[in-house]
């Protein structure tokens, strides 16, 4: 009886004594958790990359557009391929829309001058209440905005497999610089 009472407390006092195979068990414990950290920060860090330089483009996309008086459908369609570079010079899914808004003061709301994205339509008809998040203070009777939206499908390799591409929409306004609202013209000449 004592024999079988005392094996129990010998065999866990010999396992905790053991050091074989100590550094094998820690690293089959260990190391899962640190290929998933590792995946974690590379992916997080390339997404936040991709998420910065979406809001770059749609600033810098919105400026240029606010220093002409007038912008023409081929300029815009340069700027296009311009920003598609800015966010990754690699073939990407990326949808960019540009749109001078005004403010009625009839019916106080804002207004869509006009619109254009890079696949060649008009988002926005003109004269369409624009529904994005504006503050109707930024406007006086003349005054308009420039608005640049960039939306960026982000696939990286491993997120892709795991989660999912993941949208990242992003938008920048500036008011014209150089006059009271830039026009938007298909050729010279041909402006709205």
């Amino acid at each position: 009886m004592t024999m079988r009472g005392r094996f129990p407390d010998e065999f866990l006092l010999r396992f905790a004594r053991s050091a074989s195979g100590l550094a094998a068990v820690e690293f089959a414990l260990i190391a899962p958790i640190m290929i998933l950290l590792f995946f974690g920060v590379v992916e997080g860090s390339g997404a936040l990359s991709a998420s910065r330089k979406t809001l770059l483009a749609s600033n810098t996309l919105a400026d240029l557009v606010a220093q002409e008086t007038q912008i023409l459908k081929a300029d815009l369609d340069d700027l296009f391929i311009g920003m598609e570079d800015v966010i990754d010079p690699r073939d990407i899914d990326v949808t960019f829309r540009v749109l001078s808004v005004s403010f009625d003061t009839a019916d106080g709301k804002v207004k869509v001058d006009w619109s254009y994205d890079s696949t060649g339509a008009a988002p926005y008809p003109a004269g369409s209440e624009y529904a994005g998040a504006l503050d109707v203070a930024l406007f006086d009777d003349t005054s308009s905005l420039v608005i640049a939206e960039t939306e960026y499908v982000y696939a990286s390799p491993v997120s892709q497999k795991i989660i999912g591409p993941v949208t990242f929409e992003k938008a920048a306004s500036r008011w014209p610089r150089r006059t009271a609202r830039v026009r938007y013209c298909v050729a010279a000449g041909s402006c709205v």
